[in-house]
């Protein structure tokens, strides 16, 4: 959620920095005509409660003179004006419930560094690591590797939960959970400390960081107002809501590892093989809880650990800034990793490293105290996967296969196969 007092200030600035995003948001305007009523009847109501504190002070006056008549037609002005006062606050009331669904409806500011664009085509390559290899056999995906090893079931996991889920197994699930614990120890190594949350969540958590109201349809809603967590952003941001924490406990630096939840609404035909895109899929993510005058530079630490992980497994990677049009709704800054991946012959995201300022925080009532003036701050809030896991096995699968059909072992996965090299 966007600080009120800046929108005021600076609405037209705003205005035009949003709409780079290339949609249209009518909440903008319902904001500004709703916030005028506010700030009209807020007015009045504080002319009226002058009026009425004057009126009882003459009328307790009139009484101590005995002037009963005089008291009389005070008090019935005063209770005129009461009256005057409720309705006012009724309105009140109505219009903050209003202005709370308006403000939940508009996204984060673009950073001044962010390019203007309209979508995924407009995004700007920053870098590129590593050089794909080239293969001297027929390349095979990695759906038909994991079918072939039998690595993964998707027929039994379709019977079972239906389309876009699947089940890992024998080796191939043994290739998942060494990545899961690869990525926790990377993340823990570079100073993370390891969460391990619920996944189940309520309306107030999603509200707070941004998926609720904006992206409802692509969760999982179950009974009671809670929901599966689509991404541990939201647990990890969201552990010291409704806090005022010490200035000496930031920076704050999260890591988990969960099952992850989408609908993928909107995504009907896109990667529909193999697990690239499912309803169900594994991500470590990072999370930071930082000063506003350290976020960018958090942001570019957050960036590089995310990418030491490919590097260390040795997969070639290239990195993206998000233009505007592209920009997810809590982000001001994205930078996306993307993996490559010989079958698509192109690379595919596994990373979106985001600063997202102090909107979500804002949201969640997180909050420290400055150590030298006793002031309450909202800190920045940023995220990134580090890594998503199913794209990751993926990446392994297909970069790592050989010409028998097997997968060698990257050597920084040896450990946790004992030293095996090829399954």
């Amino acid at each position: 959620m966007l600080d009120i007092n800046r929108l005021r200030k600076d609405f037209d600035n705003i205005v035009d920095r949003i709409k780079t995003r290339g949609k249209n948001y009518p909440a903008l305007e319902q904001y500004k005509s709703t916030d005028l009523e506010w700030r009209k009847l807020t007015s009045q109501m504080q002319e009226l409660n002058t009026k009425r504190n004057l009126l009882t002070s003459d009328m307790l006056q009139q009484l101590k003179n005995k002037d009963t008549v005089r008291s009389n037609q005070i008090r019935s002005k005063v209770q005129q004006i009461k009256q005057e006062i409720d309705n006012i606050q009724t309105r009140l009331n109505e219009i903050g419930s209003h202005f709370n669904t308006i403000l939940h409806s508009i996204p984060n500011i673009p950073h001044e560094s962010v390019p203007k664009g309209i979508n995924e085509n407009d995004n700007i390559e920053i870098s590129k690591w590593g050089k794909p290899a080239q293969f001297k056999f027929n390349l095979l995906s990695h759906w038909e590797i994991a079918e072939k090893r039998d690595f993964i079931d998707f027929v039994r996991a379709t019977k079972m939960s239906g389309t876009r889920f699947s089940i890992y197994k024998g080796n191939g699930a043994k290739l998942m959970r060494a990545l899961q614990n690869f990525t926790l120890d990377m993340n823990v190594n570079a100073g993370f400390n390891e969460i391990l949350p619920p996944t189940i969540l309520n309306a107030t958590t999603l509200l707070g960081t941004g998926q609720l109201p904006k992206f409802e349809e692509d969760l999982f809603k179950l009974t009671n107002d809670q929901y599966l967590s689509p991404t541990s952003e939201v647990q990890l941001t969201s552990l010291y809501a409704n806090e005022i924490l010490p200035e000496k406990m930031l920076p704050i630096h999260f890591t988990a590892n969960t099952s992850c939840f989408r609908r993928e609404a909107g995504s009907a035909g896109k990667d529909t093989k193999g697990v690239i895109r499912q309803h169900q899929f594994y991500k470590t993510e990072t999370v930071m809880i930082t000063k506003p005058t350290d976020s960018y530079a958090s942001l570019e630490k957050m960036l590089a650990n995310a990418k030491s992980i490919l590097e260390k497994l040795n997969l070639p990677y290239r990195v993206v800034l998000l233009c505007t049009g592209d920009l997810g709704f809590a982000s001001a800054k994205t930078y996306d990793i993307e993996v490559w991946l010989p079958s698509y012959k192109n690379y595919k995201e596994i990373s979106s490293c985001s600063n997202c300022e102090d909107f979500q925080t804002r949201n969640l009532m997180l909050r420290y105290k400055d150590a030298n003036n006793g002031k309450l701050i909202y800190p920045h809030s940023l995220n990134g996967s580090a890594l998503a896991i199913d794209r990751l096995w993926a990446a392994v699968i297909e970069n790592y296969q050989l010409s028998d059909g097997s997968i060698k072992i990257p050597d920084a996965l040896n450990k946790y196969f004992d030293d095996i090299k090829s399954i």
